[in-house]
C-alpha cells in the first residue's frame, strides 16, 4: 500500500505533468468506485486542473469550479500517466484524459479492487478526511500535540503510529522504519513511554519520512511507479536479514495479516 513517501513522490511527479490540463474525457469502469459525487464524474469535463497535493494517504486533484476529486489507492492501485492512444487495460478503473492527449488513469491489477474516488465541491464536507490527524511536516504537529494525543494509551507503538487520526499518511512499513530508527520496540506500549522517547519518536516521525521521500525520488526521478520502492529501508521486509547497523537478524511478528519488522538488538529498550 502506498505511504506518504511514495505518495509524495508520486503527486510531486503528477503535478508537473497535469497542472493546468483540462480534462476532455472521463471514462468510469468500475461500479463502487465512486464514493461521493456523481457516478460518471462529469462535471469534470472542460475543467482544469488547478493543483495536486496530499492529505494522509489521499491524493487530492483540486479543478476549477471549486471541484476536488479525492483519490485513494488502497492496497493494490496505481496510477499510470501517458498518451490517450495506448490500449486502456482490463485492470483500468478510471480514466481522466487530459487536452494534450494523455490519460491519466487508476490501474487495479489485484483483487479486490478497492481503490475509492471522491468528487467534492466543498472540501469541508469531505469525510475521509474528517478524522485525520496532523500531518507530520505541518506546523501543528508538535511535540506537546504529540504527547498529548500518546498520554495514557495503552496501545503498543505500532498501532499507534498506523492510527490516521493521531498522525496522518504512516502505514505499516513507514511505522518499521520510524521506530527503527527511534530505536523502540513496536510493542511497547504508548503509556509507558518516557519524555525523552516520545520527543525520540516525534523527532523521528518527519526525519524518516524525508529521508524516505528524498530516497525514492532519487530512484524514481520524474517517473510514475507501480510497486513501491523499498530496497533502501533498514527493517521492514528484511526478516532474517543482518541490521544494517547492528548485525542482529531482523525479527518478524504477523500480527492481523500485517508484517512487523524490527532489529531485536537497536530497539531492545526496556520500559521504565
Amino acid at each position: 500500500m502506498p505511504e506518504l513517501p511514495d505518495l509524495e513522490v508520486i503527486r510531486e511527479n503528477l503535478a508537473a505533468r497535469l497542472v493546468g490540463r483540462a480534462v476532455v474525457r472521463v471514462a468510469v469502469r468500475r461500479p463502487g468506485l465512486i464514493q461521493a459525487g456523481p457516478a460518471d464524474l462529469s462535471p469534470l469535463v472542460g475543467k482544469t486542473l488547478q493543483d495536486l497535493t496530499r492529505r494522509g494517504k489521499y491524493l487530492l486533484f483540486p479543478f476549477q469550479g471549486n471541484l476536488t476529486l479525492i483519490v485513494h489507492l488502497m492496497r493494490y492501485g496505481w496510477l499510470w500517466h501517458g498518451p490517450s492512444r495506448y490500449e486502456v487495460t482490463k485492470a483500468t478503473t478510471l480514466v481522466l484524459s487530459f487536452d494534450d492527449q494523455t490519460d491519466l488513469r487508476l490501474i487495479e491489477p489485484g483483487t479486490p479492487q478497492i481503490a475509492a474516488v471522491w468528487l467534492y465541491s466543498d472540501l469541508s464536507q469531505a469525510t475521509p478526511l474528517a478524522k485525520l490527524g496532523p500531518e507530520p511536516f505541518a506546523p501543528d504537529f508538535t511535540l506537546e500535540a504529540f504527547a498529548q494525543a500518546l498520554q495514557g494509551r495503552r496501545r503498543i507503538l505500532k498501532k499507534i503510529l498506523t492510527d490516521q487520526s493521531i498522525v496522518a499518511g504512516i502505514g505499516n512499513a513507514y511505522a518499521d522504519e520510524i521506530l527503527f530508527w527511534a530505536r523502540l520496540s513496536p510493542f511497547r506500549y504508548a503509556h509507558t513511554l518516557s519524555a525523552e522517547e516520545v520527543e525520540r519518536l516525534w523527532k523521528a516521525i518527519p526525519e524518516t519520512l524525508r529521508w524516505a521521500i528524498a530516497e525514492i525520488k532519487a530512484r524514481a526521478g520524474e517517473n510514475l511507479f507501480d510497486k513501491e520502492i523499498r530496497d533502501f529501508l533498514f527493517v521492514h521486509g528484511r526478516a532474517g536479514a543482518p541490521c544494517r547497523v547492528c548485525g542482529t537478524p531482523i525479527g518478524e511478528v504477523l500480527m492481523e495479516n500485517q508484517r512487523t519488522n524490527y532489529c531485536p538488538r537497536c530497539q531492545h529498550v526496556s520500559p521504565r
